[in-house]
Protein backbone atom coordinates (compact mmCIF):
# COMPACT_ATOMS: atom_id res chain seq x y z
CA UNK A 1 0.00 0.00 0.00
CA UNK A 2 2.55 2.19 0.82
CA UNK A 3 4.34 1.62 -2.66
CA UNK A 4 1.24 2.27 -4.44
CA UNK A 5 0.25 5.66 -2.75
CA UNK A 6 3.69 6.77 -3.47
CA UNK A 7 3.22 5.76 -6.87
CA UNK A 8 -0.35 7.11 -7.39
CA UNK A 9 1.21 10.74 -5.75
CA UNK A 10 4.03 10.78 -7.60
CA UNK A 11 2.47 10.86 -10.88
CA UNK A 12 -0.42 12.50 -9.89
CA UNK A 13 2.07 15.75 -9.02
CA UNK A 14 3.56 15.16 -12.62
CA UNK A 15 0.59 15.11 -13.96
CA UNK A 16 -0.50 18.37 -12.76
CA UNK A 17 2.78 20.24 -13.28
CA UNK A 18 2.69 18.77 -16.42
CA UNK A 19 -0.27 20.09 -17.06
CA UNK A 20 0.07 23.66 -15.71
CA UNK A 21 3.31 24.41 -17.89
CA UNK A 22 2.05 23.04 -20.98
CA UNK A 23 -1.02 25.35 -21.06
CA UNK A 24 1.34 28.04 -19.91
CA UNK A 25 4.17 27.68 -22.87
CA UNK A 26 0.79 27.02 -25.41
CA UNK A 27 -0.49 30.41 -24.39
CA UNK A 28 2.99 31.79 -24.34
CA UNK A 29 5.48 30.55 -26.63
CA UNK A 30 4.77 33.23 -28.74
CA UNK A 31 5.61 36.09 -26.29
CA UNK A 32 8.84 34.71 -25.33
CA UNK A 33 9.98 34.09 -29.21
CA UNK A 34 9.09 37.83 -29.63
CA UNK A 35 10.87 38.82 -26.94
CA UNK A 36 14.02 36.97 -28.11
CA UNK A 37 14.02 38.14 -31.72
CA UNK A 38 17.02 39.17 -33.18
CA UNK A 39 18.80 36.21 -31.56
CA UNK A 40 21.38 33.85 -33.73
CA UNK A 41 19.72 31.09 -35.27
CA UNK A 42 20.81 28.41 -33.01
CA UNK A 43 20.22 29.66 -29.85
CA UNK A 44 16.43 30.42 -31.31
CA UNK A 45 16.29 26.77 -32.27
CA UNK A 46 17.31 25.59 -28.49
CA UNK A 47 15.35 28.10 -26.89
CA UNK A 48 12.20 27.36 -28.69
CA UNK A 49 13.33 23.38 -27.90
CA UNK A 50 13.92 24.09 -24.39
CA UNK A 51 10.25 25.48 -24.49
CA UNK A 52 8.59 22.88 -26.10
CA UNK A 53 10.31 20.31 -23.67
CA UNK A 54 9.54 22.15 -20.80
CA UNK A 55 6.52 20.69 -19.55
CA UNK A 56 8.14 17.11 -19.31
CA UNK A 57 11.51 18.02 -18.10
CA UNK A 58 10.50 19.75 -15.03
CA UNK A 59 8.02 17.91 -14.60
CA UNK A 60 10.18 14.53 -14.28
CA UNK A 61 12.85 16.37 -12.79
CA UNK A 62 10.97 17.98 -10.00
CA UNK A 63 9.04 14.25 -9.26
CA UNK A 64 11.57 12.42 -9.13
CA UNK A 65 14.38 15.24 -7.17
CA UNK A 66 11.87 16.77 -4.70
CA UNK A 67 8.05 14.69 -4.55
CA UNK A 68 9.57 11.20 -4.80
CA UNK A 69 12.00 11.66 -2.02
CA UNK A 70 9.75 13.77 -0.06
CA UNK A 71 7.38 11.16 0.27
CA UNK A 72 10.13 8.14 1.19
CA UNK A 73 12.01 9.84 3.62
CA UNK A 74 8.93 11.91 5.57
CA UNK A 75 5.67 9.67 4.78
CA UNK A 76 5.48 7.00 7.91
CA UNK A 77 5.33 3.51 6.55
CA UNK A 78 3.67 1.99 9.52
CA UNK A 79 0.29 3.85 8.87
CA UNK A 80 -2.05 1.75 7.08
CA UNK A 81 -3.15 5.08 5.34
CA UNK A 82 -5.29 3.90 2.02
CA UNK A 83 -4.82 6.15 -1.32
CA UNK A 84 -7.56 8.42 -2.05
CA UNK A 85 -9.88 8.52 -4.98
CA UNK A 86 -7.70 11.55 -6.34
CA UNK A 87 -4.35 10.28 -6.91
CA UNK A 88 -5.60 6.76 -7.98
CA UNK A 89 -7.34 8.93 -10.87
CA UNK A 90 -4.67 11.49 -11.56
CA UNK A 91 -2.05 8.64 -11.64
CA UNK A 92 -4.54 6.40 -13.84
CA UNK A 93 -4.49 9.53 -16.25
CA UNK A 94 -0.80 10.05 -16.35
CA UNK A 95 -0.17 6.85 -17.19
CA UNK A 96 -2.90 6.92 -20.34
CA UNK A 97 -1.30 10.21 -21.00
CA UNK A 98 2.36 8.51 -21.33
CA UNK A 99 0.81 5.37 -22.94
CA UNK A 100 -0.76 7.35 -25.22
CA UNK A 101 2.38 9.48 -26.12
CA UNK A 102 5.21 6.25 -26.37
CA UNK A 103 2.12 4.88 -29.17
CA UNK A 104 2.75 8.25 -31.23
CA UNK A 105 6.43 7.74 -30.89
CA UNK A 106 6.79 4.60 -31.91
CA UNK A 107 3.87 4.83 -34.62
CA UNK A 108 5.91 7.75 -35.91
CA UNK A 109 9.54 5.46 -36.18
CA UNK A 110 7.88 2.68 -38.00
CA UNK A 111 6.10 4.87 -40.51
CA UNK A 112 9.46 6.18 -41.07
CA UNK A 113 11.41 3.10 -40.83
CA UNK A 114 9.37 1.80 -43.16
CA UNK A 115 9.80 4.93 -45.83
CA UNK A 116 13.59 4.56 -45.27
CA UNK A 117 13.56 1.32 -46.10
CA UNK A 118 12.13 2.05 -49.09
CA UNK A 119 14.37 4.30 -50.35
CA UNK A 120 17.84 2.03 -49.53
CA UNK A 121 16.70 -0.38 -51.72
CA UNK A 122 19.41 -0.52 -53.83
CA UNK A 123 21.59 2.19 -51.83
CA UNK A 124 25.21 2.59 -52.48
CA UNK A 125 27.47 4.09 -49.88
CA UNK A 126 29.63 7.28 -50.55
CA UNK A 127 32.66 8.59 -48.48
CA UNK A 128 32.47 12.69 -49.29
CA UNK A 129 30.24 13.14 -46.29
CA UNK A 130 32.25 12.45 -43.19
CA UNK A 131 31.14 11.98 -40.60
CA UNK A 132 27.60 11.36 -41.35
CA UNK A 133 27.21 8.00 -43.43
CA UNK A 134 26.48 9.18 -46.62
CA UNK A 135 24.27 6.94 -49.46
CA UNK A 136 23.39 7.41 -52.95
CA UNK A 137 19.75 6.45 -53.20
CA UNK A 138 17.51 5.56 -56.90
CA UNK A 139 14.73 7.24 -56.22
CA UNK A 140 14.80 10.83 -56.71
CA UNK A 141 12.60 12.01 -53.50
CA UNK A 142 14.03 12.63 -50.90
CA UNK A 143 16.38 14.54 -53.06
CA UNK A 144 18.74 15.22 -49.47
CA UNK A 145 18.04 14.16 -46.20
CA UNK A 146 19.09 13.11 -42.97
CA UNK A 147 17.62 9.51 -41.45
CA UNK A 148 17.76 8.14 -38.43
CA UNK A 149 18.18 9.68 -34.86
CA UNK A 150 21.30 7.87 -32.91
CA UNK A 151 22.64 6.78 -35.92
CA UNK A 152 21.63 9.42 -38.72
CA UNK A 153 22.76 9.24 -42.30
CA UNK A 154 22.45 11.07 -45.47
CA UNK A 155 20.31 10.53 -48.18
CA UNK A 156 20.99 11.63 -51.48
CA UNK A 157 19.43 10.96 -54.68
CA UNK A 158 20.79 10.37 -58.20
CA UNK A 159 18.68 13.42 -59.63
CA UNK A 160 19.58 15.35 -56.62
CA UNK A 161 23.59 15.01 -57.45
CA UNK A 162 22.70 15.71 -60.91
CA UNK A 163 21.19 18.82 -60.40
CA UNK A 164 23.60 20.43 -57.99
CA UNK A 165 26.83 21.62 -58.87
CA UNK A 166 30.26 19.95 -57.08
CA UNK A 167 29.88 23.88 -54.46
CA UNK A 168 26.01 23.38 -53.98
CA UNK A 169 26.41 19.89 -53.24
CA UNK A 170 28.99 20.08 -50.80
CA UNK A 171 27.47 23.32 -48.94
CA UNK A 172 23.96 21.04 -48.81
CA UNK A 173 26.00 18.18 -47.67
CA UNK A 174 27.38 20.57 -44.87
CA UNK A 175 23.54 21.49 -44.24
CA UNK A 176 22.73 18.05 -43.20
CA UNK A 177 25.33 17.48 -41.42
CA UNK A 178 24.20 19.73 -38.74
CA UNK A 179 21.11 18.38 -38.20
CA UNK A 180 22.90 14.76 -38.07
CA UNK A 181 24.99 16.94 -35.07
CA UNK A 182 22.12 18.45 -33.03
CA UNK A 183 20.05 15.33 -33.53
CA UNK A 184 17.07 16.89 -35.11
CA UNK A 185 15.19 13.81 -35.87
CA UNK A 186 15.85 13.18 -32.34
CA UNK A 187 14.12 15.70 -31.02
CA UNK A 188 10.97 15.42 -33.38
CA UNK A 189 10.23 11.82 -32.19
CA UNK A 190 10.74 13.42 -28.43
CA UNK A 191 7.97 15.83 -29.87
CA UNK A 192 5.64 12.97 -30.24
CA UNK A 193 6.00 11.60 -27.14
CA UNK A 194 4.86 14.49 -24.91
CA UNK A 195 2.07 15.97 -27.62
CA UNK A 196 -0.49 17.69 -26.23
CA UNK A 197 -2.93 19.98 -27.83
CA UNK A 198 -2.04 23.91 -28.90
CA UNK A 199 2.13 22.76 -29.25
CA UNK A 200 2.18 22.48 -33.54
CA UNK A 201 2.90 25.84 -33.58
CA UNK A 202 6.14 26.10 -31.68
CA UNK A 203 6.64 22.75 -33.23
CA UNK A 204 6.93 24.26 -37.00
CA UNK A 205 8.22 27.68 -34.97
CA UNK A 206 11.28 25.46 -33.82
CA UNK A 207 12.07 23.52 -36.99
CA UNK A 208 12.33 26.69 -39.11
CA UNK A 209 14.83 27.72 -36.46
CA UNK A 210 16.58 24.82 -36.61
CA UNK A 211 16.59 24.89 -40.48
CA UNK A 212 17.95 28.35 -40.30
CA UNK A 213 20.95 27.33 -37.72
CA UNK A 214 21.87 24.27 -39.92
CA UNK A 215 22.09 26.85 -43.04
CA UNK A 216 24.25 29.25 -40.56
CA UNK A 217 26.17 26.10 -39.83
CA UNK A 218 26.89 24.69 -43.38
CA UNK A 219 28.35 28.08 -44.78
CA UNK A 220 30.93 30.75 -43.65
CA UNK A 221 30.81 33.32 -46.20
CA UNK A 222 28.61 35.08 -48.86
CA UNK A 223 29.34 32.80 -52.04
CA UNK A 224 28.54 29.56 -50.03
CA UNK A 225 25.77 31.26 -48.87
CA UNK A 226 24.30 31.89 -52.38
CA UNK A 227 25.02 28.22 -53.65
CA UNK A 228 22.94 26.72 -50.50
CA UNK A 229 20.38 29.12 -51.51
CA UNK A 230 20.08 27.57 -55.10
CA UNK A 231 20.16 24.41 -53.80
CA UNK A 232 17.27 25.21 -51.73
CA UNK A 233 15.23 26.56 -54.98
CA UNK A 234 16.57 23.37 -57.02
CA UNK A 235 15.59 20.98 -54.67
CA UNK A 236 12.20 22.30 -53.10
CA UNK A 237 9.92 20.35 -55.83
CA UNK A 238 10.75 17.11 -54.14
CA UNK A 239 9.95 17.85 -50.74
CA UNK A 240 6.56 16.63 -50.93
CA UNK A 241 7.80 13.09 -50.83
CA UNK A 242 8.81 13.64 -46.95
CA UNK A 243 5.18 13.78 -45.41
CA UNK A 244 5.00 10.47 -44.17
CA UNK A 245 8.55 10.08 -42.94
CA UNK A 246 7.99 12.63 -40.26
CA UNK A 247 11.02 11.88 -38.34
CA UNK A 248 13.34 12.46 -41.04
CA UNK A 249 15.13 16.20 -42.03
CA UNK A 250 15.09 17.09 -45.73
CA UNK A 251 16.94 20.06 -46.86
CA UNK A 252 13.84 21.92 -48.54
CA UNK A 253 10.32 22.00 -47.45
CA UNK A 254 7.59 23.13 -50.49
CA UNK A 255 7.76 26.35 -51.50
CA UNK A 256 6.04 28.65 -48.97
CA UNK A 257 6.89 31.81 -46.66
CA UNK A 258 9.46 29.34 -44.58
CA UNK A 259 11.29 28.67 -47.73
CA UNK A 260 11.50 31.85 -49.03
CA UNK A 261 12.60 33.41 -45.30
CA UNK A 262 15.70 31.24 -45.61
CA UNK A 263 16.81 31.53 -49.45
CA UNK A 264 16.47 35.61 -48.85
CA UNK A 265 18.41 35.28 -45.28
CA UNK A 266 20.82 33.30 -47.29
CA UNK A 267 20.61 35.98 -50.38
CA UNK A 268 21.30 38.56 -47.64
CA UNK A 269 23.78 36.41 -45.78
CA UNK A 270 25.42 38.72 -42.87
CA UNK A 271 28.86 36.77 -41.65
CA UNK A 272 28.62 38.97 -38.00
CA UNK A 273 26.23 36.47 -36.88
CA UNK A 274 28.69 33.63 -36.68
CA UNK A 275 30.32 35.31 -34.39
CA UNK A 276 27.37 35.76 -32.30
CA UNK A 277 26.27 32.13 -32.44
CA UNK A 278 30.44 31.75 -31.22
CA UNK A 279 30.20 34.24 -28.33
CA UNK A 280 26.67 32.85 -26.48
CA UNK A 281 27.53 29.54 -26.75
CA UNK A 282 28.36 29.10 -22.54
CA UNK A 283 26.00 32.50 -21.75
CA UNK A 284 23.58 30.56 -19.33
CA UNK A 285 26.40 28.14 -16.99
CA UNK A 286 26.87 30.86 -14.25
CA UNK A 287 22.93 30.18 -14.02
CA UNK A 288 22.89 26.73 -14.09
CA UNK A 289 25.41 26.73 -11.74
CA UNK A 290 23.86 29.30 -9.07
CA UNK A 291 20.47 27.24 -9.53
CA UNK A 292 22.38 24.24 -8.49
CA UNK A 293 24.23 25.34 -5.89
CA UNK A 294 20.79 26.97 -4.04
CA UNK A 295 18.73 23.82 -4.52
CA UNK A 296 22.07 21.92 -2.44
CA UNK A 297 21.64 24.43 0.19
CA UNK A 298 17.96 24.93 0.53
CA UNK A 299 17.03 20.80 -0.26
CA UNK A 300 16.11 19.43 3.52
CA UNK A 301 13.87 22.38 3.99
CA UNK A 302 11.90 21.82 0.56
CA UNK A 303 11.90 18.33 1.07
CA UNK A 304 9.56 19.31 4.40
CA UNK A 305 7.81 21.50 2.49
CA UNK A 306 7.13 18.99 -0.42
CA UNK A 307 5.42 16.66 1.73
CA UNK A 308 3.47 19.27 2.84
CA UNK A 309 1.57 19.89 -0.58
CA UNK A 310 1.51 16.43 -1.54
CA UNK A 311 -0.34 15.31 1.84
CA UNK A 312 -3.64 16.60 0.66
CA UNK A 313 -3.54 14.16 -2.20
CA UNK A 314 -3.19 11.38 -0.43
CA UNK A 315 -6.36 11.72 1.94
Amino acid sequence: MFALRCVGVSLSFFLLLYGVLSLTVARGWRLARRAANGWPARRMADFLFALRTLPLAAGLLVTLLFVVPSFLLLEPRVVTEPIGEIPLALGATCLLLLGAGAVKAVGAHRRTSQAVNGWMRGATSESNCYPVPLFRIQSSAPALAVAGGLSPRVLLSNRAAELLSGQELQTALRHEVAHARRRDNLKKMLFRFCALPGMSGLETAWAEAAEMAADDAAVSNWREALDLASALIKLSRFATATATATLTTALAQPMGSALNARIERLVKWDETRLNKTQRLSWHWTPAFLGAAVCVIATYGGVLTRMHEMTEWLVR
